[in-house]
């Protein structure tokens, strides 16, 4: 292999390496990311809503319950300071699977089971800090 592809080849690891690539940090935001469990397990395909007086971040719980906060699609992060948090699992993303919901009548859209207490969501009384090195902020959730 020639020097010049050894080199090519290098730099495309290096950027599947580092994720997306294309995702920037806002200016006063810091990264957020962490796990879910709900009862102790893991929980999968919540969305993580973090609301600071800088604006909502999202995130997007795996398989694992990890999850990274976005503020945008080209933006990464969470603003610095005081934060209210909201985690829910009834919202339907573009890219699931809808043949097994239901759809609700009043406004037409998919609607699924929501696992979460409203005490961590429409009801939240989850607060944290976010601070300049504090990642990760894990939340584990309990049914009772």
């Amino acid at each position: 292999m020639s020097e010049s592809r050894r080199i090519l080849l290098a730099g495309v690891v290096a950027v599947i390496a580092a994720g997306c690539g294309g995702q920037k940090l806002r200016d006063g935001f810091v990264e957020a990311y962490g796990t879910v469990t709900l009862d102790k397990a893991p929980l999968a395909g919540a969305q993580v809503e973090i609301i600071t007086e800088k604006g909502t971040s999202y995130g997007r719980t795996d398989s694992s319950g990890r999850y990274v906060a976005e503020y945008s699609r080209s933006l990464k992060g969470v603003g610095k300071g005081p934060a209210k948090v909201k985690i829910r699992t009834g919202i339907v993303y573009p890219d699931e699977d809808t043949s097994g919901l239901k759809v609700d009548a009043k406004t037409g859209d998919f609607k699924k089971e929501e696992k979460v207490p409203a005490k961590y969501n429409t009801k939240s009384d989850l607060k944290i800090e976010i601070t300049e090195t504090g990642a990760p902020y894990n939340f584990e959730l309990t049914t009772q």
